[in-house]
């Protein structure tokens, strides 16, 4: 297949920055462990791809011809489920207003899953690279991220962190520009590994992502809060029931899990 020498490029930037790893020898071996696919070595990142496009943009060549597979490998791992000519499109296509505007600052609010009324609160940043939008969430252990995208009103991110967790995000966005708070749904795994779900909501600061903390917060303290928006927040993230969602037991992996009909 012909591909463009600046899709390569932007390919690798992608992966380098996702990996945090630098565009050298060195930087994409630890690339090809970190995607851990026998069919992506270090070597092809380097070589085949990395110096083939270096020289096609010293010989002023702007496509070289590349088998699509391990591309699509590259692809879907930067964005899950996606191929390398829809990375290709996506890469290529202007961004719209409205995710645009979403670019900035957050403070994210999840109520902990436990009876106990504690809200958890994370440092999110919303910025642009490479022509993508991506969401980066601090947590107190580690840092998540992924591409941020806007499908049917609604904006849609799997973050994933070097720990190997996944936590998918989902907000309600429609045509409004830069938003300053946004209601959704986090789904993912808890500690021990449990399937959990629940309301997440984002509300935008003007302080630097720096200097944003983790924190837990007593539901019982922020409703006794002067401030207005602590006790909004206390509100919402009140009941167990409406905040978090978790699944019965499993043991058996049959009916019997779902617990007896009535």
């Amino acid at each position: 297949m012909d591909v463009k020498i600046h899709h390569i490029e932007q390919l690798l930037a992608a992966l380098s920055r996702k990996t945090n790893r630098p565009q050298d020898t060195k930087g994409f071996d630890e690339i090809s462990d970190l995607i851990d696919d026998n069919a992506i070595s270090g070597r092809y990142l380097y070589r085949y791809l990395y110096l083939r496009a270096k020289e096609a943009r010293e010989r002023n060549t702007k496509i070289l011809s590349l088998k699509t597979l391990k591309l699509d490998k590259l692809a879907s791992y930067l964005i899950p489920g996606i191929t390398f000519l829809e990375w290709c499109s996506r890469a290529d296509r202007p961004l719209t207003n409205e995710l645009v505007s979403c670019i900035g600052n957050y403070y994210c609010y999840v109520r902990r899953n436990a009876e106990e009324g504690t809200l958890m609160r994370s440092p999110v940043q919303i910025f642009e690279q490479d022509n993508s939008i991506y969401f980066k969430l601090r947590g107190p252990r580690w840092t998540y991220e992924g591409g941020a995208h806007l499908k049917n009103g609604c904006l849609f991110i799997l973050m994933q962190a070097s720990g190997g967790k996944e936590i998918h995000h989902v907000y309600k966005l429609g045509k409004r520009e830069k938003p300053l708070v946004l209601q959704g749904i986090f789904s993912g795994v808890s500690t021990v590994f449990e399937p959990i779900g629940g309301r997440t909501v984002l509300i935008r600061t003007e302080e630097d992502f720096t200097k944003l903390k983790n924190s837990e917060l007593d539901i019982a303290d922020m409703k006794r809060s002067a401030d207005k928006e602590q006790r909004r927040l206390a509100e919402y993230f009140l009941s167990y029931e409406a905040n978090n969602l978790k699944i019965k037991p499993v043991t058996t992996f049959t009916l019997d899990d779902l617990g007896k009909a009535k």
